[in-house]
């Protein structure tokens, strides 16, 4: 038989089979024996094929084997071309069992890193936090230590016990004593943190002295009575309050001015409070301009922040209830709002709202707590209905309006102020201010009214409820006093400007749900969006009059969002007329101009522009973003900040769902019968006000002279 032919006997991989196990554990024959014999087997086998006799049929013999055979070898032993027996063989694992373990082994060291990270933060903020006791510890050593260096020494020992007894801290009252002494010295005694603040507002007095000519030293520009604690300059806080009452309070009246201001200077709380003055410095600060003083307006912001941050300080549970404290929390309102603070500055007005009705009197004469009245309520009706809130409504004191309010005591003068010296130079005029509060406080109780309406606290909405009201306003610009409604004048005031653009922006919330309900088509529509249309332009014209004589630098925080309400109206429904590009960049422009003061316009201004483009379908000019600034950089955050929503726009889809569905079907004939009869008389709120008020008869008589 040829070698190829041969019939290899296969070794055994497994251990022995059953039948030669017996032989296998009783043999004693070694290893090498067992394999010599094996291969003479073999040999003879292949040899007894060869001679021809072979039996092919015959069965091959069975390899024995003695001991225990691994299944599995080793490296070593694989190259040795040999099996164990009775070693330990230690042998490379499979692939995937290693990787197993290489995972579980991963995953405990990551569970091990992270225990001894955050065991690592835990030690880090224990560390931190005694940092920061020790700190505390040291600042206030640092205060006490002043308080008793300083007793004494400079005759203030009665207003430290007095002080101390009342339960105010070291702090407070080192802060206080340090008001008491020049800059230079402050800055010296006073812990290294909170220099920043007393520099700053070293350099604006500096710089308001030079301006105002007080040359001959710091004792003539010495405040008589301490209101704040930021600042002791005379010249300073009169420059604070002259842009107050020029640009804010005629807007904005939460109390009488001639009280204030009596009590401010005799030292007499009961038209004045820390915490008002303060709040009073802190929001004229947004009227500063940079370029007054030889600094960047992060300056300006940080003066304002220490104005606010110690209105907070004067504000205190047992004090509430006091109407200075509220007309503080109103003017907080307005700060906030004003520095993009939306979201915390609507606690501070419904906190003003909730604590009026149980307000104390604190001896304010009934023509003071009406004014406060009326501020505290257009406020928030107003901010309620122009960022489109929830209407928040607590029970207001009555609206008396008839109240014995003098229209000529608040409002004798007014004059174009910015700076200081325009207070010696600029002519003054009958500002009015508190005859504008009044009417504005009027409208307002009808855009209460609206707003009730379209939330559905009337039940469903008809033609007749919505044109009663339209009614009701309409009767109300037709009842304004001469010197309020005339504008043909060379310069009309910016807050008559200002109420007048407040009457068309209500009536556009008034009307537009109209156009989005889908209940109006044909000459129903189309008389609708005329109206819309109608009052849009003519708030548009009165804002870009405002601009020309008065810029917008100057505009009330809420007056910002009348800009893009009335933008979007023409953008949105007449968008040729005037072309949609120009309204776009005049809206632009003007609130680029007011964030030099009022940082919220940026977002609003954001909003706008993506509004205009993206749903109106407006082409904008190539460079509008570099003339624009910085847009399209204002996260979520920085919008609710603004608005306290994600938009600006009119949520008609809250309002659409109470309209009556016969309300088209109805509005013609009650148009006839409502707005075109004369023979229907009109509501009667502000008539009245003219027949039951001879005083303000006479004061209008003198105010037309």
């Amino acid at each position: 038989m040829s070698p190829h032919n041969r019939r290899i006997v296969p070794a055994y991989s497994n251990p022995t089979p059953p039948n030669v196990a017996g032989e296998s554990s009783s043999g004693t024959t070694s290893m090498s024996d067992g394999l010599n014999a094996s291969s003479s087997e073999l040999t003879s086998h292949g040899r007894s094929g060869s001679g021809g006799s072979g039996d092919s049929a015959e069965a091959p013999r069975k390899r024995r084997t003695t001991g225990t055979v691994a299944t599995i070898a080793c490296s070593e032993c694989r190259k040795a071309r040999q099996k164990t027996r009775n070693l330990e063989c230690l042998y490379e694992p499979h692939t995937k069992t290693h990787k197993e373990f290489l995972l579980k082994e991963i995953a405990n060291l990551r569970k091990d890193n992270n225990r001894l990270q955050n065991l690592n933060q835990q030690v880090s903020n224990a560390a931190t936090n005694l940092q920061q006791k020790n700190q505390g510890l040291q600042y206030a050593q640092e205060w006490q230590q002043i308080v008793l260096d300083e007793i004494g020494r400079n005759g203030h020992d009665r207003e430290i016990i007095q002080k101390l007894r009342g339960g105010e801290s070291s702090e407070r009252i080192a802060r206080w004593l340090c008001q008491q002494q020049p800059i230079s010295r402050s800055l010296h005694i006073i812990p290294p943190n909170d220099r920043g603040l007393i520099s700053i507002v070293d350099a604006f007095e500096q710089q308001y002295r030079r301006e105002d000519g007080l040359t001959h030293g710091k004792d003539t520009d010495t405040l008589r009575y301490r209101w704040t604690q930021v600042s002791s300059s005379r010249t300073l806080v009169g420059h604070l309050f002259d842009l107050y009452f020029t640009w804010v309070h005629p807007i904005h009246m939460l109390f009488s001015e001639n009280n204030f201001k009596e009590s401010f200077r005799t030292n007499n709380a009961t038209y004045c409070s820390p915490a008002l003055v303060n709040a009073i410095c802190a929001m004229a600060c947004h009227l500063v301009d940079s370029n007054d003083v030889d600094d960047d307006v992060e300056n300006v912001v940080a003066l304002g922040h220490g104005f606010m941050n110690q209105a907070r300080q004067e504000i205190m549970p047992k004090n509430y209830l006091h109407l200075t404290s509220i007309q503080a929390l109103g003017v907080m309102y307005l700060c906030e709002l004003s520095s993009g603070k939306a979201r915390s500055a609507t606690g501070y007005l419904r906190a003003s709202a909730e604590f009026l009705k149980n307000a104390h009197v604190d001896g304010q004469s009934p023509e003071a707590r009406q004014i406060t009245v009326w501020g505290i309520q257009t406020l928030n009706t107003s901010s309620t209905g122009i960022t489109y809130q929830k209407l928040y409504a607590p029970e207001f004191p009555v609206f008396d309006e008839g109240a014995p309010v003098d229209m000529h005591v608040d409002s004798d003068i007014w004059r174009f102020y910015r700076t200081i010296g325009d207070e010696r130079d600029l002519p003054v005029r009958p500002g009015r201010a508190i005859l504008t509060a009044f009417h504005q406080a009027a409208l307002f109780r009808i855009v209460h009214e609206s707003l009730n309406l379209y939330c559905g606290l009337r039940g469903m909405i008809t033609a007749e409820a919505i044109l009663t009201l339209y009614r009701r306003y309409l009767d109300w610009h037709e009842d304004l006093p001469v010197t309020l409604e005339t504008l043909n004048v060379d310069q009309p005031l910016p807050h008559v400007l200002f109420l007048r653009v407040q009457y068309h922006v209500a009536l556009l919330q008034h009307l537009t749900p109209l156009l989005q309900s889908n209940l109006f088509t044909g000459s129903n529509y189309q008389h609708v969006l005329d109206l819309v249309i109608n009052h849009a332009k003519e708030g548009a014209k009165l804002l870009d009059q405002s601009r020309r004589l008065y810029s917008t630098r100057y505009l009330m925080p809420l007056c910002s969002f009348c800009i893009v309400h009335v933008g979007d109206a023409l953008v949105r429904y007449s968008v040729q007329d005037p072309p949609g590009t120009e309204v776009v960049e005049f809206c632009l422009t003007m609130l680029q101009e007011a964030s030099a003061g009022f940082p919220l316009c940026g977002p609003l201004q954001d909003l706008f522009r993506r509004a205009a483009v993206e749903e109106c379908g407006v082409l904008l000019p190539s460079n509008i973003e570099e003339m624009m600034g910085n847009l399209g950089s204002y996260g979520m955050d920085d919008i609710l900040d603004a608005c306290t929503r994600l938009d600006y726009k009119q949520p008609v889809d809250q309002s659409i769902r109470h309209l009556n569905e016969r309300v088209a079907e109805e509005w013609p004939s009650q148009w006839q019968q409502i707005i075109e009869n004369p023979e229907r008389p009109k509501a009667p709120p502000l008539r009245r006000e003219r027949r039951q008020s001879p005083k303000q008869m006479r004061i209008d008589t003198l105010l037309n002279q």
